[in-house]
């Protein structure tokens, strides 16, 4: 098996469904016996992706070069303090008040947040790391990257709490987040899921940067040999297979979601009733064909060495929203993690071959 000079670790969002990528990353810390943030060379993240990205990448503030977190330790943020994130507005008219207003205060979260990462900041991370979000004044994507805040470019660096409140800043559930950036301006950021719920595109070109960046040299596009068809479920397009392989990904989603929204409920409905399936729609619709390119781009190499090795476990209708943390749907997500873990247990000894 050829082991890549790259190796990369992309998370979906999915609010507080991001049990299932921590529990999925605590069993490859516990089989590896090293920390997530040493094992990949990117750690990349959109929402709830985007904080455990940065969370397994807060510096130790006594052990030089070590994260201060292990992926079951920060999994208690969601199994432990959900409740504080997904708290929602109280007082007598907080059912009206929804429709007008986010669902959520963002005080819970960012009292959270500064627990957790106090004032680290990006150009210290342990890894390198990209994390997505949205301006919505700009109207552009903004990506955080290590990269550029390490280089000390001008505007790059922030704090690792205000990129995770940015990146979750789900349009509907949080109110968007206002960061200082330069001379006297300001970022209004929402939720990277908007455009990019999965980052592994995003991920996969910023590690090519990386890589020509470590080699100083132009990174040519894989030469294809050969074409085969791609051993995946339900993928029948063919691939070019590469000689050997430069790069390893794993893309872990946050749960697939096959609750139906049947036509005879959806064809009646009107602003108000699509807001929440069409959010729930876009984040898996974009997750599901990111998956797809990348099957494309990163296939297995000539000797079989795979490139990319998605892990995105189906998730019970009781368990798909984003929001509930009720003591019963984080049982329930733990459980389904832990059923993933058994089912994948020959895929995780090959990730952690590969990125061992």
């Amino acid at each position: 098996m050829n082991k890549p000079k790259i190796k990369i670790l992309t998370m979906d969002g999915g609010g507080i469904r991001g049990i299932l990528p921590c529990a999925i990353l605590a069993e490859i810390e516990r089989r590896l016996n090293k920390p997530i943030a040493h094992a990949f060379d990117l750690c990349s993240g959109t929402s709830t992706g985007g904080i455990i990205a940065c969370g397994l990448n807060i510096p130790h503030p006594e052990k030089k070069g070590e994260p201060k977190f292990s992926a079951s330790e920060f999994g208690q943020l969601y199994e432990k303090d959900g409740a504080k994130i997904f708290k929602k507005r109280g007082g007598f008219f907080s059912g009206l008040t929804s429709l007008f207003e986010e669902s959520f205060g963002h005080s819970g979260l960012e009292e959270l947040l500064q627990f957790y990462f106090g004032d680290s900041q990006l150009k210290e991370t342990i890894s390198e790391v990209l994390v997505t979000s949205y301006d919505i004044e700009q109207r552009k994507p903004f990506y955080f990257l290590s990269r550029l805040a390490k280089q000390g470019s001008d505007g790059e660096n922030f704090r690792l709490r205000d990129i995770a409140r940015s990146t979750s800043a789900a349009p509907t559930y949080f109110e968007p987040n206002q960061l200082p950036w330069l001379a006297e301006r300001y970022l209004a950021l929402v939720d990277g899921g908007v455009f990019a719920n999965n980052p592994s595109m995003l991920a996969y070109t910023e590690a090519m940067e990386l890589l020509r960046q470590k080699d100083m040299a132009p990174v040519a596009p894989p030469v294809a040999i050969e074409t085969g068809h791609g051993e995946f479920e339900s993928f029948t397009g063919e691939v070019s297979v590469v000689e050997q392989s430069e790069y390893f990904m794993l893309s872990l989603g946050t749960g697939r979601v096959t609750r139906p929204y049947p036509y005879n409920k959806a064809k009646s409905w009107g602003q108000a009733q699509w807001i929440r399936p069409i959010i729930d729609i876009l984040m898996q619709g974009v997750s599901e064909s990111v998956d797809y390119q990348m099957r494309y781009v990163l296939p297995p190499d000539a000797s079989g060495t795979p490139q990319y090795i998605r892990i995105n476990p189906e998730i019970p209708a009781e368990n798909a929203e984003m929001s509930d943390v009720s003591d019963k749907n984080i049982s329930g997500l733990q459980e389904v993690a832990a059923k993933a873990i058994k089912e994948q247990d020959q895929v995780l000894d090959q990730v952690c071959e590969l990125i061992s």
